[in-house]
């Protein structure tokens, strides 16, 4: 898209204010950052196949307050959660992981690749000054897909920013629709017990708030008049959001960020990550199910050898 940059290393942010949108595919990063902007400078979608392939930026900066700020939209984690754990053998036997653990594989192996400094230690600075992480209110199981995606999630900002983590609840029913908005608001106590006990110090906020969300088609039946309105609407909605995490921002690094600032090569570095180490957990728990399953299960245990060395060449 137009406008937007594909973030290669963390250092073409420095001294930037920046704000990271992390989430689900599907969950609203993208419409969000096109709110904020009020008009369309993100990808969006509608499959169960995320169209964030890359980490990217908008490089012209959103003013919130006194502050220019840069967004930066992440590849979606985990997707739909669908066959979660299903392995299968295929033709040669060979076994794959799941979408789900693809996304989550792609989003470590690029965000470590951009936090790593070279073989240098650098004055580490909170370029990142607020983390967004997008849930879809009408997501409600916490499923082991949505507990590897918190976990995935965790292990890359750590503990000293979560002060500065907002979990943002999108695609609210309209507030005339009382039986929908029931159903958002019985998930949201349910995602706000799980936030409290595993992010403290994180907030949980309603971006819909009582606007409610209609989907393009339905924007497009509306009048000019009416649409311009709940664009509007949109807008002040992202804007609210941007705004009450500013407030706050983070003094700290990216807990992976510290720790891949140790002048090591990019292997050695990479291993002593909480990212890391998380990642392959979540793989050696397919393995062991596999192997539990099947009598012969080379095909995904090669996946897994074949990743660890991709990721370290």
């Amino acid at each position: 898209m137009e406008n937007v940059t594909e973030l290669k290393k963390i250092e073409e942010l420095r001294g930037k204010n920046v704000i990271l949108l992390f989430g689900k595919t599907r969950a609203g990063k993208s419409t969000f950052i096109n709110d904020a902007y009020e008009k369309k400078v993100a990808k969006s979608t509608t499959s169960i196949e995320s169209d964030t392939n890359e980490i990217s930026y908008v490089n012209r900066p959103i003013r919130i307050g006194h502050l220019d700020v840069l967004l930066v939209d992440t590849i979606g984690l985990g997707g739909s959660g669908k066959n979660y754990g299903t392995v299968a053998f295929g033709k040669n036997s060979g076994l794959s992981v799941t979408p789900e653990d693809h996304d989550r594989i792609s989003f470590t192996q690029k965000w470590l690749d951009i936090l790593y400094p070279g073989k240098r230690k650098i004055a580490l600075e909170p370029t990142v000054k607020g983390i967004l992480y997008f849930i879809d209110i009408w997501d409600a199981a916490m499923n082991e897909d949505n507990i590897r995606n918190l976990e995935t999630f965790k292990s890359l900002v750590g503990k000293k920013v979560l002060g500065s983590v907002a979990f943002v609840t999108a695609k609210w029913a309209m507030e005339a629709d009382k039986t929908m908005r029931k159903r958002n608001a019985a998930n949201f106590v349910k995602w706000g017990e799980n936030i409290r006990r595993d992010f403290p110090g994180a907030s949980l906020v309603r971006l819909d708030d009582t606007t409610g969300r209609l989907d393009e088609e339905d924007l497009n039946d509306l009048s000019p008049a009416e649409r311009r309105k709940k664009k509007e609407e949109y807008h002040n909605n992202a804007m609210r959001v941007l705004q009450q995490l500013l407030n706050r921002p983070a003094t700290q690094p990216l807990l992976a960020q510290s720790e891949m600032n140790h002048g090591l090569a990019f292997p050695e570095a990479m291993g002593e990550t909480t990212l890391w180490k998380t990642t392959f957990e979540h793989l050696s728990k397919d393995v062991e199910n596999a192997v539990r399953r099947n009598s012969k299960p080379g095909g995904l245990l090669n996946t897994l050898v074949n990743f660890t060395k991709r990721s370290r060449s």
